[in-house]
């Protein structure tokens, strides 16, 4: 696995930013313990040597000598510095036997490092008495040194083990996302090739990628159930249109060499070729109901109004059908839908109810009981259709063997599915025992 492929994923881009946001916080931490910890000793050290050059300091001038070598033989001669020089430099005494170069008298402390005489690191100051002697006081630095060493050394493994565990945890935690991307690129790749059975692979983490695998396998399943259809109408198109265009054909032909026009073969014509113009009418209507063109005539939409006009407008056709319809409106029900698309969808429905439950039957239409769940019934008590076949219904040219004999195109199921995808509503094919009943459920963008 590449490391430029590792790297492109955000998991391992993330792990590695915190990481050195963190080793950066930690340096600064033990930075800043580092520096206060070294000043806070030195400062002591150097208040410590002030101290004691100004009490020796103030001893009288015969004794001073003596006094230098008591204070070396009780504080220790190799943790301690204390000497005395002449005005012009030259040792008196004490155990430093020389003046350090760069030790200024009166000045700021001197830290130097170890010399023959005294085989320490060692901090000095240096104060000049009234006699003009030069009284040297030093400490041995050599533990706040170490100290020194060892948060610098601290400083520096801490840095770079967090820069490699941060690298490590980056590494572990970015091979599974671009091992999962890699098999989401290999279906992306399978569909482009024209495999649209192929999904992408989801998991159950829920996460990011699980959320874009499962959206675009949703839009995949669209994208095949519409290539389906595609495929489907294209074939039932070429099978189904032929007769009729061949009918017509041929009884054009005999018009054109016959000296008279019959009348009653001019209308056998004009009535087939207006059952072509209505199934292309249909095709084109639901091509353009799927592109999504028509929500701009979405609006707050009471049921009980979309399907009161359905009893005056049909009535006459369920009479001559020797069908009785039934409307009930019910309670108020309000949802955000275009009114003329949903009532074309009720009509398809009522149309086929009548059509297709034969004399003496009943459709009712009516409203859910229920206005928080709003939903469309219509009801019939005919011959209904087998639940192997409900599914298929619903496609474009579909007709079962038994309703060919009656009049009609196969596409108003498909009117009815394609509005209803458009509202985001759902529509169920359900035995009515006996009979079949159509339900649009329209909780989706319901009040």
């Amino acid at each position: 696995m590449q490391f430029r492929a590792l790297w492109r994923t955000t998991t391992f881009r993330l792990t590695v930013l915190y990481g050195l946001l963190f080793a950066l916080g930690t340096l600064a931490l033990l930075g800043m313990v580092y520096v206060q910890s070294a000043v806070f000793l030195t400062r002591r050290v150097d208040g410590i040597l002030k101290t004691e050059a100004a009490g020796l300091a103030r001893s009288p001038r015969p004794g001073l000598r003596q006094r230098v070598k008591e204070e070396l033989l009780l504080n220790g001669d190799r943790t301690n510095i204390f000497a005395l020089f002449a005005p012009d430099g030259t040792w008196i005494a004490g155990n430093l036997g020389a003046m350090p170069s760069g030790l200024r008298v009166d000045g700021a402390p001197l830290e130097i490092p170890s010399t023959p005489s005294f085989p320490a690191s060692a901090r000095i100051i240096a104060r000049r008495l009234p006699s003009g002697e030069v009284l040297v006081v030093g400490r041995d630095v050599s533990q706040l040194q170490e100290m020194r060493a060892i948060v610098g050394s601290a400083l520096i493994l801490s840095g770079v083990s967090i820069l490699l565990v941060g690298l490590a945890c980056g590494t572990a935690l970015g091979i599974g996302p671009l091992k999962r991307l890699q098999s989401l690129q290999a279906a992306a790749r399978d569909i482009a090739r024209g495999d649209l059975t192929r999904r992408m692979p989801a998991g159950r983490r829920g996460d990011e990628l699980d959320m874009l695998a499962t959206t675009i396998n949703h839009m995949m399943d669209e994208v095949e159930r519409l290539m389906s259809e595609v495929k489907g109408a294209t074939e039932t198109i070429a099978h189904d249109l032929l007769t009729p265009l061949s009918r017509a054909a041929i009884q054009l032909r005999r018009l054109q060499q016959s000296p008279s026009a019959d009348p009653e073969e001019l209308a056998h014509v004009t009535t087939g070729l207006n059952e072509l113009l209505d199934r292309f009418h249909a095709i084109l209507r639901i091509a353009e109901l799927d592109a999504r063109q028509r929500r701009a005539g979405f609006a707050r939409v009471d049921l009980a109004q979309v399907i009161a006009p359905i009893e005056d407008l049909y009535q006459p056709l369920a009479e001559a059908g020797g069908v009785r319809l039934l409307t009930d409106r019910g309670p108020p029900a309000l949802v955000e839908a275009d009114p003329k698309l949903l009532f074309e969808a009720v009509c398809n429905l009522v149309d086929n109810a009548i059509k297709f439950a034969g004399g003496g039957s009943t459709v009712r239409v009516r409203l859910g009981p229920d206005p928080a769940a709003p939903r469309i019934i219509v009801q019939d008590d005919g011959p209904g259709i087998a639940a192997d076949k409900r599914a298929a219904v619903l496609q474009r040219f579909y007709r079962a063997d038994r309703h060919r004999p009656i009049p009609g195109s196969g596409l108003g199921l498909s009117v009815v599915a394609a509005i209803v995808r458009l509202h985001g509503f759902e529509l169920t094919l359900e035995d009515a025992d006996p009979g079949l009943r159509a339900v649009i459920d329209c909780r989706a963008h319901s009040a």
